[in-house]
């Protein structure tokens, strides 16, 4: 009984293990694949927006400074990750359009594609909470007033 229960275990271990390996091989062949997409990138609202929070009266000095800074961490934070999503969405259309699609790959790729996009949207909502501190719309109504126009414009950004 033992051994006929060690034989058949010893089957599905090595049952398993090549599709193991296989899907480790397919995420690497997926990631370098992702890699090689190139992207053209373009300036976006960015500037508008720093300008924005540098010609205010409303602000003081360091808040204008801590805003600009959260600004260029998020920019390049969000950048960064809409980049990675636009080559991984080229990759996956590129699997679809296969005659005979890679089931394993396009499950790779919908997976990161969601991942990443969980990871762009908690990027910006970090930023505003950072923003919400910085700027303290609490304070008074011209605070409030600051803050509105500042989150729609990030808004559009985000």
């Amino acid at each position: 009984m033992k051994k006929s229960i060690l034989f058949i275990t010893s089957l599905v271990a090595i049952a398993t293990l090549p599709s193991c390996a296989g899907h480790k091989v397919t995420e690497q062949k997926v990631e370098k694949e992702i890699q090689a997409v190139n992207l053209n990138t373009q300036e976006s609202t960015q500037e508008a927006n720093r300008n924005f929070i540098m010609n205010s009266d409303k602000l003081t000095d360091d808040q204008k400074k801590m805003l600009v800074d959260l600004q260029v961490k998020t920019n390049a934070q969000m950048s960064e990750t809409k980049n990675e999503i636009e080559k991984t969405r080229q990759v996956l259309i590129q699997t679809i359009l296969e005659p005979k699609m890679n089931q394993r790959e396009y499950s790779i790729l919908k997976k990161k594609i969601v991942k990443l996009e969980k990871n762009r949207v908690e990027i910006g909502f970090k930023a505003l909470n950072e923003a919400r501190s910085i700027i303290a719309p609490k304070a008074n109504a011209e605070n409030r007033e600051f803050f509105k126009t500042y989150m729609h414009k990030q808004i559009q950004v985000y």
